[in-house]
């Protein structure tokens, strides 16, 4: 696993340095007489502040400029964002929650889940449903009529899927899994992976709602 903490404070060249290993799970390296692939498949993870000063969202006061707020958007550039499957916001917690907090679910019940749901992939013939092939996707979870249209009349149609987005969405199978359902990725699993995409166009227009 890559952790990438204020992804928004790397050089956008750098960044999109990223996108070819993440693409095709290798790493090229050319000389002058010969051209190197070294295996590079790994699971990117990266968390960055709504802008700059870090007080867009909550309680604080933001002080960040547009110029610089559209800045610090365009340094992601919308082809490294299409190949992370979740956008996930996280909020500041309140005050109650600081002070009193809830016990959170213990880790060995998670990782009981993703063991599950890791065999069932397995049993597809890959390591994890994110490594399926697209010809694969369609044996083992085709989509439903209402979740195809969902995709099609909402996203596609629309301009705010891409080709490479439509694919990962169609790993939502794994959502399925979770929930033990037959292998039909149906319209509430395409509208959650959809949901947990959606962050991707507050980052590109610069609102950092993510």
């Amino acid at each position: 696993m890559l952790f990438l903490d204020e992804l928004g404070e790397f050089p956008t060249p750098l960044l999109d340095l990223l996108r070819q290993p993440l693409e095709e799970g290798v790493i090229r390296v050319a000389r002058a007489r010969a051209t190197v692939s070294f295996p590079a498949r790994f699971l990117l993870v990266a968390a960055m502040n709504p802008c700059p000063c870090g007080e867009r969202r909550g309680a604080g006061s933001c002080v960040c400029s547009a110029a610089q707020l559209a800045r610090y958007a365009r340094r992601l550039s919308g082809p490294l964002l299409d190949r992370f499957d979740l956008h996930v916001a996280v909020g500041r917690p309140s005050v109650s929650e600081i002070l009193d907090p809830t016990p959170a679910e213990p880790s060995s019940a998670v990782a009981e889940r993703v063991a599950k749901v890791r065999g069932l992939a397995r049993m597809r013939g890959a390591p994890a449903n994110a490594a399926l092939s697209s010809a694969s996707l369609e044996v083992h979870a085709p989509l439903t009529k209402g979740a195809r249209e969902l995709v099609e009349q909402r996203q596609l149609c629309a301009g705010r899927l891409s080709a490479r987005g439509l694919d990962r969405v169609r790993r939502v199978l794994t959502l399925a899994d979770l929930e033990l359902s037959e292998v039909t990725v149906d319209e509430g699993h395409v509208a959650m992976a959809l949901e947990l995409r959606a962050g991707r166009a507050a980052l590109l227009d610069g609102s950092g709602e993510v």
